[in-house]
Protein backbone atom coordinates (compact mmCIF):
# COMPACT_ATOMS: atom_id res chain seq x y z
CA UNK A 1 0.00 0.00 0.00
CA UNK A 2 1.72 3.12 -0.67
CA UNK A 3 2.31 5.89 1.83
CA UNK A 4 1.20 9.31 2.07
CA UNK A 5 3.64 12.30 2.68
CA UNK A 6 3.26 15.15 4.88
CA UNK A 7 6.24 16.96 3.69
CA UNK A 8 5.74 20.56 5.82
CA UNK A 9 4.44 20.30 9.16
CA UNK A 10 6.31 21.57 12.75
CA UNK A 11 5.87 19.71 16.16
CA UNK A 12 7.07 22.12 18.64
CA UNK A 13 6.18 23.36 22.53
CA UNK A 14 6.35 27.09 23.77
CA UNK A 15 9.53 26.85 24.65
CA UNK A 16 10.33 27.16 21.13
CA UNK A 17 8.93 29.83 19.43
CA UNK A 18 9.49 33.54 19.65
CA UNK A 19 5.91 33.97 20.99
CA UNK A 20 6.02 37.51 20.26
CA UNK A 21 6.22 36.72 17.03
CA UNK A 22 4.03 34.68 17.12
CA UNK A 23 1.49 37.33 18.74
CA UNK A 24 2.61 39.99 15.79
CA UNK A 25 1.47 37.30 13.26
CA UNK A 26 -1.65 36.32 14.40
CA UNK A 27 -2.82 40.20 14.46
CA UNK A 28 -0.83 40.97 11.19
CA UNK A 29 -2.37 38.19 9.13
CA UNK A 30 -5.77 40.24 10.24
CA UNK A 31 -4.46 43.59 8.96
CA UNK A 32 -4.89 44.33 5.07
CA UNK A 33 -1.99 43.77 2.97
CA UNK A 34 -1.46 47.14 1.67
CA UNK A 35 -1.85 48.94 5.40
CA UNK A 36 1.07 46.70 6.29
CA UNK A 37 3.52 47.58 3.57
CA UNK A 38 2.29 51.17 4.12
CA UNK A 39 3.56 51.06 7.61
CA UNK A 40 6.63 48.87 6.90
CA UNK A 41 7.64 51.81 3.80
CA UNK A 42 6.56 54.54 6.43
CA UNK A 43 9.45 53.42 8.64
CA UNK A 44 12.09 54.10 5.94
CA UNK A 45 11.20 57.81 5.30
CA UNK A 46 12.93 60.95 6.64
CA UNK A 47 11.74 62.93 9.13
CA UNK A 48 10.29 65.27 7.89
CA UNK A 49 8.84 62.97 4.93
CA UNK A 50 7.23 61.44 8.27
CA UNK A 51 5.65 64.55 9.43
CA UNK A 52 4.18 65.37 5.82
CA UNK A 53 2.60 62.03 5.75
CA UNK A 54 1.12 62.06 9.16
CA UNK A 55 -0.46 65.40 8.46
CA UNK A 56 -1.84 64.35 5.01
CA UNK A 57 -3.49 61.12 7.25
CA UNK A 58 -4.60 63.53 10.59
CA UNK A 59 -7.49 65.32 8.60
CA UNK A 60 -9.10 61.75 7.73
CA UNK A 61 -7.91 60.79 11.52
CA UNK A 62 -10.29 63.90 12.72
CA UNK A 63 -12.91 63.02 10.69
CA UNK A 64 -13.39 59.39 11.62
CA UNK A 65 -13.39 60.51 14.77
CA UNK A 66 -16.35 62.61 14.79
CA UNK A 67 -17.82 60.00 13.05
CA UNK A 68 -17.26 57.54 16.02
CA UNK A 69 -18.67 59.85 18.34
CA UNK A 70 -21.91 59.86 16.90
CA UNK A 71 -21.76 55.67 16.09
CA UNK A 72 -20.52 54.81 19.31
CA UNK A 73 -23.99 55.44 21.27
CA UNK A 74 -25.60 53.44 18.11
CA UNK A 75 -23.10 50.28 19.09
CA UNK A 76 -23.80 50.61 22.67
CA UNK A 77 -26.77 49.90 21.94
CA UNK A 78 -26.77 47.46 19.92
CA UNK A 79 -24.73 45.09 22.49
CA UNK A 80 -28.00 45.60 25.03
CA UNK A 81 -29.17 43.66 22.36
CA UNK A 82 -28.32 39.83 22.70
CA UNK A 83 -28.49 38.74 18.83
CA UNK A 84 -26.89 41.92 18.23
CA UNK A 85 -24.21 41.13 20.52
CA UNK A 86 -23.44 37.98 19.26
CA UNK A 87 -22.87 38.85 16.04
CA UNK A 88 -20.38 41.56 16.82
CA UNK A 89 -18.39 39.37 19.67
CA UNK A 90 -18.27 36.22 17.15
CA UNK A 91 -15.29 36.67 15.12
CA UNK A 92 -13.52 38.04 18.25
CA UNK A 93 -14.33 35.08 19.86
CA UNK A 94 -13.38 32.54 17.03
CA UNK A 95 -10.33 33.87 16.88
CA UNK A 96 -9.00 33.47 20.02
CA UNK A 97 -10.69 29.78 20.20
CA UNK A 98 -8.33 28.89 17.11
CA UNK A 99 -4.89 30.52 18.78
CA UNK A 100 -6.33 28.65 22.34
CA UNK A 101 -6.10 25.76 20.19
CA UNK A 102 -2.51 26.15 18.99
CA UNK A 103 -1.45 26.99 22.48
CA UNK A 104 -3.10 24.05 24.13
CA UNK A 105 -1.17 21.23 21.40
CA UNK A 106 1.80 22.87 21.97
CA UNK A 107 1.67 22.66 25.73
CA UNK A 108 0.70 19.05 25.21
CA UNK A 109 3.97 16.98 25.31
CA UNK A 110 4.99 16.39 21.48
CA UNK A 111 5.04 12.39 22.15
CA UNK A 112 1.37 12.50 23.37
CA UNK A 113 0.49 14.96 20.73
CA UNK A 114 1.39 12.25 18.17
CA UNK A 115 -0.54 9.51 19.65
CA UNK A 116 -3.48 11.57 19.98
CA UNK A 117 -3.49 12.47 16.59
CA UNK A 118 -3.04 8.90 15.55
CA UNK A 119 -6.06 8.27 17.68
CA UNK A 120 -7.98 10.73 15.87
CA UNK A 121 -7.02 9.76 12.44
CA UNK A 122 -7.74 5.63 13.27
CA UNK A 123 -11.24 6.81 15.01
CA UNK A 124 -11.64 8.39 11.40
CA UNK A 125 -9.91 6.13 8.73
CA UNK A 126 -9.57 2.75 10.35
CA UNK A 127 -12.94 1.67 8.82
CA UNK A 128 -11.89 2.65 5.34
CA UNK A 129 -8.38 0.74 5.74
CA UNK A 130 -6.57 3.72 5.69
CA UNK A 131 -6.15 7.50 4.77
CA UNK A 132 -8.79 7.73 1.20
CA UNK A 133 -8.61 10.33 -1.38
CA UNK A 134 -11.42 10.85 -3.41
CA UNK A 135 -11.71 11.18 -7.51
CA UNK A 136 -13.86 12.19 -9.77
CA UNK A 137 -16.57 9.54 -10.55
CA UNK A 138 -15.87 7.81 -6.48
CA UNK A 139 -12.43 6.56 -6.87
CA UNK A 140 -10.17 6.31 -4.04
CA UNK A 141 -6.89 5.70 -3.55
CA UNK A 142 -5.73 4.63 0.31
CA UNK A 143 -2.75 4.90 2.17
CA UNK A 144 -1.78 3.15 5.76
CA UNK A 145 0.93 5.04 6.93
CA UNK A 146 1.93 9.02 6.96
CA UNK A 147 5.80 9.64 6.57
CA UNK A 148 5.55 13.18 8.78
CA UNK A 149 8.59 15.86 8.33
CA UNK A 150 8.82 17.70 11.34
CA UNK A 151 10.44 21.13 10.25
CA UNK A 152 12.73 22.15 12.82
CA UNK A 153 12.98 26.57 12.88
CA UNK A 154 16.43 28.10 14.26
CA UNK A 155 14.56 30.82 16.72
CA UNK A 156 17.84 32.32 17.43
CA UNK A 157 17.43 35.93 17.61
CA UNK A 158 20.27 38.63 16.14
CA UNK A 159 18.10 41.23 16.57
CA UNK A 160 16.68 41.15 19.83
CA UNK A 161 18.48 44.76 20.51
CA UNK A 162 15.33 46.23 18.69
CA UNK A 163 13.08 44.83 21.36
CA UNK A 164 11.36 47.24 23.35
CA UNK A 165 10.78 44.86 26.67
CA UNK A 166 12.68 45.43 29.67
CA UNK A 167 14.47 41.36 29.39
CA UNK A 168 14.91 41.12 25.86
CA UNK A 169 15.30 36.91 24.46
CA UNK A 170 18.67 36.99 23.28
CA UNK A 171 18.86 33.57 22.49
CA UNK A 172 16.89 30.72 21.97
CA UNK A 173 19.42 27.47 21.23
CA UNK A 174 18.03 25.17 18.29
CA UNK A 175 19.64 22.23 20.50
CA UNK A 176 16.86 22.25 22.71
CA UNK A 177 14.44 22.20 20.23
CA UNK A 178 16.18 19.16 18.95
CA UNK A 179 16.44 17.40 22.21
CA UNK A 180 12.70 17.90 22.74
CA UNK A 181 11.44 16.75 19.06
CA UNK A 182 13.86 13.64 19.19
CA UNK A 183 12.63 12.79 22.62
CA UNK A 184 8.92 13.47 21.22
CA UNK A 185 9.19 10.96 18.55
CA UNK A 186 11.19 8.55 20.94
CA UNK A 187 8.12 8.36 23.55
CA UNK A 188 5.58 8.36 20.74
CA UNK A 189 7.27 4.38 19.29
CA UNK A 190 7.45 4.03 22.83
CA UNK A 191 4.34 4.53 24.20
CA UNK A 192 1.38 4.57 21.66
CA UNK A 193 0.56 0.63 22.36
CA UNK A 194 -0.76 2.06 25.30
CA UNK A 195 -3.05 3.88 23.98
CA UNK A 196 -4.03 2.58 20.84
CA UNK A 197 -5.48 -1.18 21.32
CA UNK A 198 -5.94 -3.99 18.98
CA UNK A 199 -7.48 -6.91 18.66
CA UNK A 200 -4.68 -9.77 18.42
CA UNK A 201 -1.40 -8.71 17.05
CA UNK A 202 -0.25 -5.06 17.66
CA UNK A 203 -1.19 -2.15 15.13
CA UNK A 204 1.78 -0.86 13.60
CA UNK A 205 2.67 2.70 13.94
CA UNK A 206 0.41 5.16 11.31
CA UNK A 207 3.12 7.74 11.46
CA UNK A 208 7.08 7.14 10.41
CA UNK A 209 8.98 10.14 11.11
CA UNK A 210 12.14 12.08 9.65
CA UNK A 211 12.85 15.62 10.91
CA UNK A 212 14.42 18.16 8.76
CA UNK A 213 17.09 20.52 10.87
CA UNK A 214 16.87 24.01 11.05
CA UNK A 215 19.69 26.84 10.38
CA UNK A 216 19.85 30.16 10.57
CA UNK A 217 23.63 30.81 9.49
CA UNK A 218 23.41 34.24 11.03
CA UNK A 219 23.21 32.23 14.66
CA UNK A 220 27.23 30.34 13.21
CA UNK A 221 30.44 30.97 11.78
CA UNK A 222 33.00 29.67 9.85
CA UNK A 223 36.02 27.46 10.93
CA UNK A 224 38.11 30.75 9.11
CA UNK A 225 35.86 33.56 10.80
CA UNK A 226 36.55 35.19 14.36
CA UNK A 227 34.51 34.73 16.88
CA UNK A 228 32.26 37.45 17.77
CA UNK A 229 29.35 37.79 19.68
CA UNK A 230 27.64 34.50 22.20
CA UNK A 231 28.19 30.90 21.80
CA UNK A 232 28.51 30.62 18.18
CA UNK A 233 28.98 27.23 16.58
CA UNK A 234 31.20 26.57 13.54
CA UNK A 235 28.68 25.68 10.49
CA UNK A 236 30.65 23.04 9.11
CA UNK A 237 31.07 21.15 12.01
CA UNK A 238 27.27 21.23 12.40
CA UNK A 239 26.64 20.03 8.39
CA UNK A 240 29.31 17.48 8.85
CA UNK A 241 27.87 15.71 12.00
CA UNK A 242 24.02 15.53 11.16
CA UNK A 243 24.76 14.55 6.95
CA UNK A 244 28.45 14.09 6.79
CA UNK A 245 27.53 10.73 5.41
CA UNK A 246 24.98 11.47 3.06
CA UNK A 247 26.40 10.51 -0.69
CA UNK A 248 25.21 12.46 -3.17
CA UNK A 249 26.02 9.40 -5.62
CA UNK A 250 24.00 6.84 -3.59
CA UNK A 251 20.88 5.83 -5.09
CA UNK A 252 17.13 7.34 -3.16
CA UNK A 253 16.24 3.83 -1.68
CA UNK A 254 19.82 3.30 -0.21
CA UNK A 255 19.49 6.38 1.26
CA UNK A 256 16.05 6.19 2.49
CA UNK A 257 16.90 2.66 3.82
CA UNK A 258 19.49 4.03 5.95
CA UNK A 259 16.83 6.83 7.18
CA UNK A 260 14.39 4.04 7.60
CA UNK A 261 16.44 1.85 9.88
CA UNK A 262 16.40 4.94 12.83
CA UNK A 263 15.13 2.78 15.51
CA UNK A 264 13.45 5.81 17.02
CA UNK A 265 12.88 4.00 20.66
CA UNK A 266 16.70 3.80 21.26
CA UNK A 267 17.48 7.38 21.58
CA UNK A 268 19.07 8.14 24.79
CA UNK A 269 18.24 12.29 25.31
CA UNK A 270 21.74 13.20 24.71
CA UNK A 271 22.22 15.50 21.94
CA UNK A 272 25.58 14.20 21.19
CA UNK A 273 24.22 10.92 20.07
CA UNK A 274 22.89 12.01 17.00
CA UNK A 275 24.65 11.81 13.21
CA UNK A 276 23.93 11.66 9.96
CA UNK A 277 20.54 10.09 8.78
CA UNK A 278 18.88 11.39 11.80
CA UNK A 279 17.31 14.38 9.39
CA UNK A 280 16.49 14.13 6.19
CA UNK A 281 16.81 17.25 5.19
CA UNK A 282 17.38 21.14 5.93
CA UNK A 283 15.20 24.12 6.84
CA UNK A 284 15.71 27.62 6.72
CA UNK A 285 13.21 30.23 7.72
CA UNK A 286 14.07 33.99 5.99
CA UNK A 287 11.24 35.87 8.70
CA UNK A 288 13.55 34.72 11.30
CA UNK A 289 16.61 36.47 9.50
CA UNK A 290 18.14 33.84 7.07
CA UNK A 291 19.03 35.67 4.35
CA UNK A 292 19.50 33.31 1.33
CA UNK A 293 21.35 35.96 -0.82
CA UNK A 294 23.06 38.48 1.11
CA UNK A 295 23.76 41.77 -0.43
CA UNK A 296 26.16 44.36 0.61
CA UNK A 297 23.64 47.44 1.42
CA UNK A 298 21.66 45.45 3.76
CA UNK A 299 24.80 45.44 6.17
CA UNK A 300 26.32 47.52 8.43
CA UNK A 301 29.80 46.55 7.11
CA UNK A 302 31.33 45.24 3.82
CA UNK A 303 33.39 42.53 6.33
CA UNK A 304 29.78 41.68 7.57
CA UNK A 305 28.07 41.16 4.26
CA UNK A 306 31.27 39.37 3.08
CA UNK A 307 31.26 36.73 6.35
CA UNK A 308 27.31 36.54 5.85
CA UNK A 309 27.70 35.65 1.87
CA UNK A 310 30.31 32.93 2.90
CA UNK A 311 28.46 31.33 5.29
CA UNK A 312 25.71 30.65 2.84
CA UNK A 313 26.89 29.32 0.17
CA UNK A 314 29.01 27.38 2.31
CA UNK A 315 25.35 25.96 2.85
CA UNK A 316 24.59 25.86 -0.75
CA UNK A 317 27.77 23.96 -1.85
CA UNK A 318 27.38 21.54 0.87
CA UNK A 319 23.27 20.78 0.73
CA UNK A 320 24.62 20.23 -3.25
CA UNK A 321 27.66 17.93 -2.69
CA UNK A 322 25.67 15.64 -0.20
CA UNK A 323 22.29 15.94 -2.27
CA UNK A 324 20.42 17.57 0.67
CA UNK A 325 16.81 18.65 0.15
CA UNK A 326 16.37 22.30 1.21
CA UNK A 327 13.11 23.97 2.26
CA UNK A 328 12.31 27.38 2.61
CA UNK A 329 9.49 29.77 4.15
CA UNK A 330 8.73 31.46 1.10
CA UNK A 331 5.48 33.59 1.75
CA UNK A 332 4.88 37.46 3.06
CA UNK A 333 3.16 35.74 6.33
CA UNK A 334 5.34 33.94 8.90
CA UNK A 335 6.74 34.54 12.36
CA UNK A 336 8.33 38.01 10.94
CA UNK A 337 10.81 39.50 13.53
CA UNK A 338 12.07 42.36 11.59
CA UNK A 339 9.82 43.89 8.43
CA UNK A 340 12.77 44.37 6.88
CA UNK A 341 13.41 40.14 6.95
CA UNK A 342 9.92 39.91 4.36
CA UNK A 343 12.42 40.56 1.77
CA UNK A 344 14.35 37.77 2.36
CA UNK A 345 11.30 35.32 1.77
CA UNK A 346 10.79 36.31 -1.68
CA UNK A 347 11.35 34.51 -4.46
CA UNK A 348 13.49 37.04 -5.86
CA UNK A 349 16.39 36.36 -2.93
CA UNK A 350 16.18 32.55 -4.41
CA UNK A 351 16.30 33.66 -7.88
CA UNK A 352 19.69 35.23 -7.38
CA UNK A 353 20.95 31.75 -5.29
CA UNK A 354 20.03 29.73 -8.29
CA UNK A 355 21.31 32.59 -11.22
CA UNK A 356 24.15 33.09 -13.10
CA UNK A 357 26.60 34.91 -10.80
CA UNK A 358 27.52 38.23 -12.12
CA UNK A 359 31.74 39.12 -12.45
CA UNK A 360 31.62 41.64 -9.19
CA UNK A 361 30.50 38.30 -7.31
CA UNK A 362 32.72 36.40 -8.98
CA UNK A 363 35.50 38.07 -8.37
CA UNK A 364 35.18 38.17 -4.68
CA UNK A 365 33.85 35.10 -3.85
CA UNK A 366 35.04 32.51 -6.71
CA UNK A 367 32.92 31.02 -9.14
CA UNK A 368 29.83 29.45 -7.77
CA UNK A 369 27.08 27.04 -9.31
CA UNK A 370 24.23 26.62 -7.63
CA UNK A 371 21.39 25.94 -10.12
CA UNK A 372 21.52 22.56 -8.75
CA UNK A 373 19.74 23.27 -4.88
CA UNK A 374 17.07 20.68 -4.39
CA UNK A 375 14.97 22.96 -3.03
CA UNK A 376 11.33 23.34 -1.95
CA UNK A 377 10.30 27.01 -1.85
CA UNK A 378 7.33 25.98 0.91
CA UNK A 379 3.68 27.80 0.88
CA UNK A 380 3.37 28.39 -3.48
CA UNK A 381 4.12 32.12 -2.22
CA UNK A 382 1.26 32.81 -0.25
CA UNK A 383 -2.38 32.28 -0.80
CA UNK A 384 -2.76 35.91 -1.44
CA UNK A 385 0.38 36.71 -2.98
CA UNK A 386 -0.36 35.84 -6.97
CA UNK A 387 3.02 37.59 -7.69
CA UNK A 388 4.98 35.51 -5.87
CA UNK A 389 3.59 32.44 -6.98
CA UNK A 390 4.09 33.54 -10.52
CA UNK A 391 7.60 34.12 -9.73
CA UNK A 392 7.90 29.90 -8.11
CA UNK A 393 6.30 28.84 -10.78
CA UNK A 394 9.19 30.35 -12.97
CA UNK A 395 11.90 29.07 -11.10
CA UNK A 396 10.40 25.65 -11.29
CA UNK A 397 9.99 26.41 -15.21
CA UNK A 398 13.78 26.77 -15.39
CA UNK A 399 15.15 24.86 -12.78
CA UNK A 400 14.79 21.04 -12.51
CA UNK A 401 15.70 20.63 -8.98
CA UNK A 402 12.76 23.39 -7.44
CA UNK A 403 10.10 22.58 -6.04
CA UNK A 404 7.10 24.41 -4.01
CA UNK A 405 4.20 22.88 -1.45
CA UNK A 406 0.97 23.51 -0.51
CA UNK A 407 1.44 23.91 3.27
CA UNK A 408 -1.29 26.02 5.66
CA UNK A 409 -3.02 27.11 2.35
CA UNK A 410 -5.38 24.37 2.76
CA UNK A 411 -7.02 25.51 5.61
CA UNK A 412 -9.72 26.86 3.18
CA UNK A 413 -11.44 24.53 1.21
CA UNK A 414 -11.81 27.26 -1.64
CA UNK A 415 -7.96 27.33 -2.39
CA UNK A 416 -8.14 24.47 -4.34
CA UNK A 417 -11.00 25.75 -6.63
CA UNK A 418 -8.40 28.84 -7.03
CA UNK A 419 -5.19 26.57 -7.94
CA UNK A 420 -7.43 24.50 -10.46
CA UNK A 421 -8.31 27.86 -12.31
CA UNK A 422 -4.34 28.57 -12.29
CA UNK A 423 -3.31 25.31 -13.20
CA UNK A 424 -5.63 25.54 -16.24
CA UNK A 425 -4.73 28.49 -17.56
CA UNK A 426 -1.23 26.97 -18.50
CA UNK A 427 -0.02 25.17 -21.20
CA UNK A 428 -0.61 21.78 -21.30
CA UNK A 429 3.16 21.20 -21.26
CA UNK A 430 3.90 23.81 -18.25
CA UNK A 431 1.30 22.24 -16.32
CA UNK A 432 2.66 18.88 -16.59
CA UNK A 433 5.96 20.22 -15.72
CA UNK A 434 4.29 21.93 -12.51
CA UNK A 435 2.48 19.52 -11.31
CA UNK A 436 5.58 16.99 -11.16
CA UNK A 437 7.12 19.86 -8.50
CA UNK A 438 3.97 20.56 -6.05
CA UNK A 439 4.05 18.64 -2.90
CA UNK A 440 1.35 18.38 -0.33
CA UNK A 441 2.33 19.91 3.18
CA UNK A 442 -0.10 20.96 6.01
CA UNK A 443 2.08 23.33 8.23
CA UNK A 444 0.40 21.11 11.01
CA UNK A 445 0.30 22.16 14.02
CA UNK A 446 0.70 26.80 13.09
CA UNK A 447 -2.41 25.60 10.75
CA UNK A 448 -4.50 25.01 14.01
CA UNK A 449 -4.77 29.22 13.96
CA UNK A 450 -7.62 28.43 10.79
CA UNK A 451 -8.60 25.23 11.06
CA UNK A 452 -9.73 22.72 14.25
CA UNK A 453 -7.89 19.40 13.27
CA UNK A 454 -5.35 18.06 12.07
CA UNK A 455 -7.63 15.36 10.19
CA UNK A 456 -9.48 18.38 8.93
CA UNK A 457 -7.09 19.32 6.66
CA UNK A 458 -6.42 16.06 5.13
CA UNK A 459 -9.75 15.99 4.57
CA UNK A 460 -10.12 19.06 2.75
CA UNK A 461 -7.11 18.07 -0.01
CA UNK A 462 -9.08 14.27 -0.07
CA UNK A 463 -11.94 15.66 -1.04
CA UNK A 464 -10.80 18.71 -3.32
CA UNK A 465 -12.02 19.08 -6.47
CA UNK A 466 -8.96 21.15 -8.02
CA UNK A 467 -6.74 17.89 -8.70
CA UNK A 468 -7.64 14.33 -10.13
CA UNK A 469 -6.73 11.53 -8.21
CA UNK A 470 -3.31 10.85 -9.69
CA UNK A 471 -2.47 14.42 -9.11
CA UNK A 472 -3.48 14.42 -5.49
CA UNK A 473 -1.25 11.19 -5.69
CA UNK A 474 1.72 12.77 -7.02
CA UNK A 475 1.45 15.52 -4.43
CA UNK A 476 1.37 13.27 -1.43
CA UNK A 477 3.51 10.41 -2.75
CA UNK A 478 5.70 10.96 -5.60
CA UNK A 479 6.88 14.29 -6.37
CA UNK A 480 7.58 14.28 -2.40
CA UNK A 481 9.55 11.27 -2.49
CA UNK A 482 11.35 12.75 -5.35
CA UNK A 483 11.79 15.95 -3.67
CA UNK A 484 13.31 13.97 -0.19
CA UNK A 485 15.46 11.46 -2.84
CA UNK A 486 14.10 8.67 -1.27
CA UNK A 487 12.59 7.47 -4.76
Amino acid sequence: MPVFFDSHCHMMNLSHPNLTAMIKRVFREKMPVWLIRFFDRLGTFSLILKLFVWLLLLVPILLVLLLLAVIIPFVLLLLIIPSAKNSLTGTLKEKVTDVMNLLAVMETDIGDCLIQMEEELRGKYDAMGGLTLIGDGGHQRVYDKIVMTPLIMDFGLKNYQNSKSSYKVRWKPVVAQVEDLFLGIRDYYRHREDYIKSQGSPVPAFFEIHPFMGINTRNYRLRSHPRTDGTQSILEDLLDKNFGEFDANETPEIRYGKIAARDWTQFNGNIESIGSYDFVGIKVYPPLGFNPWPEQQEYATANEWRQEMEKVCCLYDFCIGHNIPLTAHCSPGGFLVDPAYRAYASPDKWAKVLGEKDKEFVAVFGQKDFSRLRLDLAHFGGAECDEWRNKVVDLIMKYDNVYTDISYQGVDQKIYEKMKRFLDSLSAIDRARLMERIIFGTDFMINLQDIERYSQYLDYFAQAKGFTLTEKDWLCNRNAMCYLYLA
